[in-house]
């Protein structure tokens, strides 16, 4: 039997009772996505998967992504994107190393950004009995919800620029900070020219409507927002600066400690997510497939 408990008061769940490495049911799997919707993060504990009913789930949410970066993909399986700190015999990174390290809600910065990622663990560092690489999500919607109603019309008509080029270099920067300081650091592959203009910037509504539940939720980033748009940049960085402090206050985050197995699945235009990276040189794999979401509106 499926059973759901919530972790927290606005995002979060556990579902426990379902075996991902078996086609479901119509039934269950509406009863899955159902589940997934309300809480906009899920974690299916326990799980056995290979790549192929990884992809298998997640494809019946709707159309798989295949990552702009190439060399982290897993050979022979695009829609598997590689989340890792290991390195191969070269000492080249196998994938990405520093994704998650700024709040961000996955391809949002595409014409028609994710629905939804599902991040299946299968390494997982451990130190002193205690799994480490935390990884923290922010209900967007809640945090919306929360806003006094003249905020809310106010931020209606807005629209913010979301930038993987700009993401790019934030990372670059962070990382050369990391290199300053001493902090082992796997050198990533850099993006191609080609690479970059297959995401040129987009103009984003700053308040986003949830395709599935109607819900409204704010669709701006630190990752991948480079800025307002229709607005003089020193306003618009005081807005987004008081809007990220708003939407990562405690009462509206999940914080998903991790175990070999765990299926964790969350809902892009709902919430955003953040990475702990307190484990290096501990090794840590995980994969993640990537569901393509709509225009936003």
């Amino acid at each position: 039997m499926i059973t759901v408990t919530k972790l927290t008061p606005h995002v979060g769940a556990r579902v426990d009772g379902v075996d991902l490495s078996k086609p479901l049911s119509d039934a269950d799997f509406a009863h899955v996505a159902a589940a997934f919707f309300a809480n906009e993060v899920v974690v299916f504990p326990k799980q056995n998967l290979t790549p192929d009913q990884q992809i298998a789930f997640t494809k019946r949410f709707g159309v798989l992504e295949h990552h702009v970066r190439k060399e982290a993909r897993l050979a022979d399986h695009p829609e598997i994107f590689i989340l890792s700190n290991k390195v191969d015999a070269a000492g080249n990174a196998i994938g990405a190393q520093d994704a998650g390290r700024f709040w961000h809600s996955d391809l949002s910065y595409k014409e028609e950004p994710s629905l939804l990622s599902a991040l299946y663990a299968i390494e997982v560092p451990v130190k002193d009995g205690r799994p480490l690489g935390d990884t923290h999500f922010a209900s967007t919607t809640a945090a919306y919800d929360a806003l006094p109603d003249s905020q809310k019309q106010t931020l209606a008509s807005l629209r913010n620029i979301h930038s993987y080029r700009d993401y790019r270099l934030k990372n670059y920067a962070a990382q050369q900070e990391d290199m300053r300081r001493g902090i082992r650091t796997v050198q990533e592959h850099a993006p191609t020219p080609e690479q970059l203009a297959s995401v040129p910037d987009m103009f984003t509504p700053l308040v986003r409507t949830h395709p599935v539940t109607g819900r409204k939720g704010l669709f701006a980033n630190e990752g991948h927002t480079s800025h307002m748009a229709d607005m003089p940049i020193a306003e618009g960085d005081a807005l987004l600066a008081q809007l990220y402090t708003h939407i990562t206050q405690p009462q509206f985050i999940y914080s998903h400690r991790w175990a070999e197995g765990d299926l964790l699945m969350w809902d892009n235009i709902a919430v955003q997510h953040k990475a702990t990276f307190d484990y290096d040189p501990l090794p840590r794999l995980l994969y993640r497939t990537t569901v393509r979401g709509s225009t936003a509106y």
